[in-house]
Parts: C-alpha cells; structure tokens; sequence
C-alpha cells in the first residue's frame, strides 16, 4: 500500500511540475503575441510595452550582416502604417531557466493579407518580477520559396 501511495504522490507531482512548466511557458510567449497583436492593431504603444527599456531589435542579412533596427521607430510605423501587418507563427520553441526564456520560431508575414515574406525570430526574455519581457529579437527572412518553409514548419 506504501509503494502505491508513493507512486501515485510522485506521478501527481510529475503532473504538478509539467503544469507549471506549460503554465511558465504560454507566460514567457505572451509579449510575443501581444506584440504581434500590436501590429495588427497599429498599437505602436503597445508594442513598446512588450520590450525592456533597452531592449536590442536585430534583422540577420546575407553573410556577415546584422542590422540595428531603432524599435521606438518600427513602433512609431506601426502606429502610422496604414497596411495590414500580420506576422503568423509556424511553430513556437520555448526553453526556460528561471527568470531567462529563449523563443525560436519560425514565421510568415502577410501584408495586406498577402504572403509578404517569411523566415525565423529569435527571442531572448527575462522575467521582470512577474512580468516577462522581450530584451532581444534577432530575426532573418528565408532566401528560398515561402511556401515550402510554411508546409516544413507549419504544426
């Protein structure tokens, strides 16, 4: 009788620690898709709110580039944009240790509803208290053909 109650108490707190990891996850993604919300609702404010202070926006280019992009003025193109923005995730990787969360997902971008580009964010966040906040994004877009990336990375 012992040995079942320790089985049952060690499979229930299998179950505890993988509700809390998923919990911990979906809480580390919600600046990405609060961000992404953003630019589809030309919130360039809100966007803002999803990053850090100093939070660093990156674009890795063919060969050696890495371009700094300014953040406050991508928010400030949204707010302004007329065109439909909408970034639609592939798959999405969490990683978690604490109060540091890697995001690795693939993406395609449709602007005005139109397959525009597609390739793959990297998001670095760190848990603020109990907010968590986007500190980097590096992202590339894909050379080949967008609709083969989608079908080999669409879940």
């Amino acid at each position: 009788m012992k040995k079942l109650l320790w089985l049952v108490l060690a499979l229930v707190g299998v179950n505890v620690s993988m509700s809390v990891q998923a919990s911990d996850a979906m809480n580390s993604a919600k600046p990405i898709h609060n961000m992404f919300d953003a630019m589809r609702e030309h919130d360039g404010k809100k966007l803002l709110a999803q990053f850090s202070p100093n939070a660093m926006l990156q674009r890795a280019g063919k060969g050696s580039e890495v371009k700094t992009n300014d953040l406050a003025k991508f928010a400030d193109f949204v707010s302004k944009t007329d065109k439909y923005l909408d970034e639609k995730l592939l798959s999405v990787n969490i990683s978690i240790s604490d109060n540091l969360a890697s995001v690795w997902t693939p993406y395609a971008f449709y602007l005005d509803g139109k397959l525009s580009h597609c390739g793959v964010n990297s998001f670095q966040l760190v848990k603020f208290e109990q907010t968590w906040k986007i500190v980097y994004l590096i992202d590339n877009t894909h050379s080949g053909d967008c609709k083969v990336f989608i079908k080999k990375y669409s879940h």
